[in-house]
């Protein structure tokens, strides 16, 4: 059952919409009023949530009976399996719960100002879709993120460089509401929500996953830097700094591993050190990348380890590889590796954790080169 904060919360959400809303929420009031009187004389029983009009969350509500916060833990984790299917980092997920969060209470709601209707609020008359289909909240979650199964008006993933902009910035693209200011008062809440759905809104992902044509330019690593937030040093292996601030450093050493490029210190010392405790390397580090100019090879803080052919197919690059990417991790804090790519996923030192790499929307994860089957990539501070 709905409590009566609950539902008084419920209505106040969205009371701003409408003059039939703003009689509901009255209603509402009155009926927490009566409530409130009759609990000290014996009252029997409360009233079932379907005997309000227009009570939040009645329709395709995957907790029609329960209290709020339950409902919105359910929609929650709706919309996170929306963007973990797509790819999209945790950073999406959490700008989609601030946004439902403002707009409906995070509950799909039948009602609300003009034709507006579900999880976000998103209009029939305004091109996302029809009211069928917005009430729908996978369909609705996808029509937020955007991309090219999504209907017209402009998702998460056709906003170039959301990933940069501040979180309510980035859903009031998205909205365009009379009220951007609404958006970012509601992260904190965003994020308890989250935690209670056991959702991961650090993990990584490509920011423009799904996106029709061309990605922005400098987006190839934009939600791996905003996932790790370490430009300026530091990081965390489980929750923990690793060896404190890392100094940004300039490519003034001759790479070690003979390319004729330039390599920081720190990335010539990680060689040196690989060297010694591994023995024999097939090593790249400073490289152009043209296909790929944000990468870290052309700044010289990062190196491939070859491990001889597609893991995938041979056990022994396989033992190898898990060799060279286990002791890039173990000596993360003294020498100062900022992620680690390997056999189809990614470590990081803030994160602490394995996650599924997908290719970081240059490459193709499923290739041997591209989902780093046949080498390590080793990127340091």
């Amino acid at each position: 059952m709905f409590d009566e904060r609950d539902l008084g919360r419920g209505f106040v959400a969205v009371a701003s919409r409408g003059v039939f809303v703003k009689g509901a929420a009255a209603l509402a009031v009155i009926g927490v009023a009566s409530l409130l009187m009759l609990a000290p004389f014996g009252g029997t029983g409360q009233p079932q949530a379907a005997c309000l009009p227009l009570g939040p969350g009645q329709a395709e509500n995957p907790n029609p009976t329960g209290p709020l916060r339950a409902t919105q833990v359910a929609f929650a984790k709706l919309i996170d399996d929306v963007a973990v299917q797509r790819g999209l980092p945790g950073q999406a997920t959490l700008i989609a719960l601030m946004t439902a969060l403002v707009e409906s209470d995070l509950q799909n709601l039948t009602y609300g100002d003009a034709d507006s209707v579900g999880l976000f609020q998103q209009r029939p008359g305004a091109g996302w879709g029809s009211r069928e289909q917005i009430m729908d909240p996978h369909y609705a979650a996808e029509a937020f993120f955007g991309g090219s199964a999504a209907p017209n008006p402009p998702g998460l993933v056709d906003i170039n460089g959301w990933p940069s902009m501040a979180l309510g910035d980035a859903a009031q693209a998205v909205q365009v509401s009379a009220f951007p200011d609404r958006y970012a008062v509601r992260e904190q809440e965003a994020r308890q929500i989250a935690s209670a759905a056991g959702i991961d809104l650090s993990r990584s992902g490509n920011p423009y996953a799904g996106r029709v044509g061309a990605l922005p330019p400098g987006s190839a690593n934009e939600g791996l830097q905003q996932d790790d937030n370490c430009q300026q040093g530091g990081g965390l292996v489980n929750g923990q700094p690793v060896n404190g601030v890392w100094p940004d450093e300039q490519a003034t050493v001759t790479d070690p591993s003979g390319t004729g490029g330039r390599v920081t210190p720190r990335t010539a010392a990680w060689v040196a050190q690989a060297r010694k405790n591994l023995g024999t390397l097939s090593l790249s580090c400073w490289d152009a990348h043209a296909w790929n100019p944000t990468s870290d090879h052309p700044r010289g803080k990062a190196c491939d380890v070859m491990v001889g052919a597609d893991a995938r197919k041979s056990a022994p690059a396989k033992a190898r590889g898990d060799q060279i990417a286990n002791w890039a991790l173990k000596t993360a804090a003294q020498t100062g590796v900022h992620y680690v790519i390997w056999y189809g996923k990614i470590w990081s030192a803030r994160r602490g954790t394995w996650i599924p790499y997908n290719g970081g929307g240059v490459y193709n994860p499923t290739d041997a080169t591209g989902g780093h089957f046949d080498h390590v990539h080793v990127s340091l501070y």
